[in-house]
């Protein structure tokens, strides 16, 4: 199955918190928001089919994309 790479646009303050949340729970923003998916999805398929499916590397995927969308990290 292919992996597709997206981009998403959040408010300061809710990514603000995402991330002090992943902090406090030892993750990294990406673990939270495939368990939020996840969590999210539950309900209509098994979950660690799905897990499976998400977590699944994607290459090419890294810390540049910030940049090349315009994007920054939040400290």
């Amino acid at each position: 199955m292919d992996n597709v790479k997206t981009s998403i646009v959040l408010p300061r303050d809710l990514y603000t918190e995402l991330k002090r949340r992943a902090v406090e729970e030892g993750k990294t923003v990406k673990e939270v928001v495939i368990d939020a998916i996840l969590n999210y999805l539950a309900s209509r398929s098994e979950k660690s089919e799905v897990k499976d499916l998400i977590l699944k590397p994607s290459e090419g995927a890294g810390p540049e994309d910030l940049k090349e969308y315009g994007g920054e990290d939040v400290d």
